[in-house]
């Protein structure tokens, strides 16, 4: 099945779609399920993805364009070089209306986004900007951070149980009952100017 602009689709499953490079506009999908479809370097504009899934597809520099997202879940995709800050976020949201699981979204942007209790499990994120996001509840258990930028960020109560590679400051983030393997947690002490003796 091929999208078009204009459509409304419910409950349609997208399977093996090229869409790579193409534009999508004003376009309504509700209950759908994405697998193994190709949106890379492609644009959504002014659609609506309500309860949708993407499953291995790749969505790598798509332009979001104001589309907007409501409890919508990644699993197994590719998400490099994505502007998050594009998309049009239900202005009330007590959680997150997205999620990732087994991801890639390197060189990607959340900056100054407000995502409380995003699930972004076991990702690889690398060279991502976090910057000034409130992201307060949200797991980030198992996710390689290497690279990413957190600055006056909110992390209150995150989980980083089992995440890597991360580098934040703690005299410039929020981390206040934020949860981290205790091994891992020595990255925290490099932004204090210690030496950690054996």
């Amino acid at each position: 099945m091929s999208i078009a602009n204009h459509s409304h689709y419910f409950e349609q499953q997208f399977s093996t779609l090229q869409h790579a490079e193409r534009t999508t506009e004003s376009s309504e999908f509700e209950q759908c399920t994405f697998t193994d479809c190709d949106f890379s370097g492609g644009q959504f504009k002014h659609c609506r993805f309500i309860q949708c899934s993407f499953n291995n597809c790749n969505l790598s520099s798509l332009k979001w364009n104001y589309s907007s997202i409501e409890d919508v879940s990644f699993s197994h995709c590719k998400l490099n070089s994505v502007q998050w800050a594009d998309v049009d976020w239900p202005a009330l949201s007590v959680n997150a209306p997205v999620s990732f699981n087994y991801c890639e979204l390197s060189n990607s942007s959340f900056f100054e986004l407000t995502l409380k209790a995003l699930k972004l499990t076991h990702c690889f994120a690398k060279n991502v900007d976090f910057r000034h996001a409130d992201l307060s509840g949200s797991e980030f258990t198992g996710t390689d951070f290497r690279d990413s930028e957190f600055f006056q960020t909110n992390l209150t109560k995150c989980d980083f149980v089992g995440a890597t590679a991360f580098n934040i400051d703690l005299n410039n983030n929020i981390l206040e009952n934020a949860k981290f393997d205790r091994f891992e947690a020595l990255n925290l002490l490099t932004s204090l100017n210690i030496e950690l003796c054996d």
